[in-house]
């Protein structure tokens, strides 16, 4: 108390927290009280706590529950009641925030509507419609930059399913609150992992490996630059085939790399290569890491459903599921821990979580008032 620290310096240190370990403080000060309504330290906190720190399920196109992977950080539960109560189809998870897409009923049909959530805060604000039918599919989210780390501002990529080979494609600013772009993009009938892409400046990445009509379309990653408005197809890397039982994913390495993750049946290893370019500017794949699930201790072939990649600081954690178990594997230091069982849900879909203040938007509401 002799010699008291500055306000912005508590309000800098305190930026360090998850939001779960922030409410707790709530109650010490009013000092620490008045930083829960500070749009600058919410944002800030948002920067500081970027690492996924869980996952949403979603089984059956259904919110269901919520798993940490993070002790420190978490999701009330009268959030995940909330959500769960109301038929929740979430399409994306970035940054703190949670996209959803929500049935109103009307007089003669259900009308659906797009949400954004922070659970964490216990807000949520309505998104206009977009062009055309709201549907299932995904969204990725490009935080805009002001310049010191902090993000204010965002735009989305709406990308649903069409049975033709095109997917219709919106683009949201959080700036003009307006959908600023509708039009069908050319992938070349990819079937495409629209639940979880990469975002990279101002590029979306989406994964690609799936049969479509019963035809065998080569796997790739595909890319739409938001700036441009214009898409390519990036092959995989020479020594990638992937086969039939075969898993691939996509997350960010060290905060600016692309990274392609495939897990392969028969050898029965995860091998992680880079996005660069090449000396012609062309991209490129540069193999970093092989893992062995048999040197962890894996004896028979495993069927990998589902693989992403966590970073925070210089930790690394591989995550993926084999047999309905959630698993992390701590790369750096090679520890393997059982998350969660994932038995009660069938072929769930998995949707990272980080636990930030960042707020929904100026028209935000409490989840406890409605």
């Amino acid at each position: 108390m002799s010699c008291p620290l500055p306000n912005d310096v508590i309000a800098e240190i305190i930026s360090y927290l998850p939001a779960k370990a922030f409410f707790k403080l709530l109650p010490v000060c009013k000092t620490f009280y008045q930083l829960s309504s500070d749009s600058h330290f919410l944002l800030s906190q948002s920067y500081y706590n970027k690492a996924i720190s869980g996952f949403f399920i979603n089984s059956c196109n259904i919110f269901r529950s919520f798993i940490p992977i993070d002790p420190y950080a978490g999701v009330p539960s009268s959030s995940i009641r909330f959500l769960g109560k109301r038929k929740t189809i979430i399409l994306g998870s970035a940054g703190g925030l949670v996209f959803v897409l929500q049935r109103k009923f009307g007089w003669f049909d259900a009308i659906p509507v797009l949400w954004v959530y922070n659970l964490a805060r216990g807000t949520r604000c309505q998104l206009p419609s977009p062009p055309g039918k709201c549907s299932e599919g995904g969204i990725a989210v490009r935080f805009i930059n002001n310049g010191d780390g902090v993000t204010t501002d965002y735009k989305l990529v709406y990308l649903t399913r069409r049975w033709s080979a095109l997917q219709h494609c919106r683009v949201y600013d959080s700036v003009a609150r307006a959908w600023t772009m509708d039009k069908e993009l050319d992938f070349g009938g990819r079937e495409l992992d629209l639940e979880h892409p990469v975002v990279c400046d101002d590029t979306v990445f989406w994964a690609s490996s799936e049969l479509r009509s019963y035809m065998w379309i080569e796997s790739c990653v595909v890319a739409f630059d938001i700036r441009e408005e214009r898409t390519q197809i990036i092959t995989m890397p020479k020594d990638a085939v992937v086969d039939f039982f075969d898993t691939i994913g996509i997350a960010k390495w060290e905060g600016k790399s692309l990274c392609l993750i495939r897990h392969s049946t028969f050898s029965g290893k995860f091998v992680l290569w880079l996005l660069n370019k090449t000396g012609d500017g062309a991209p490129g794949w540069v193999k970093v890491q092989e893992i062995s699930l048999a040197e962890l201790g894996f004896r028979e072939p495993c069927y990998v459903s589902f693989v992403v990649l966590s970073e925070m600081a210089s930790t690394k954690l591989l995550v993926f599921t084999i047999d309905q178990v959630l698993y992390s594997l701590n790369i750096n230091d090679g520890e393997l821990k059982k998350l969660s069982s994932l038995t009660d849900y069938h072929t769930p879909t998995l949707f990272p979580y980080s636990n930030t203040l960042r707020p929904c938007g100026e028209q935000e509401e409490l989840l406890e008032a409605i």
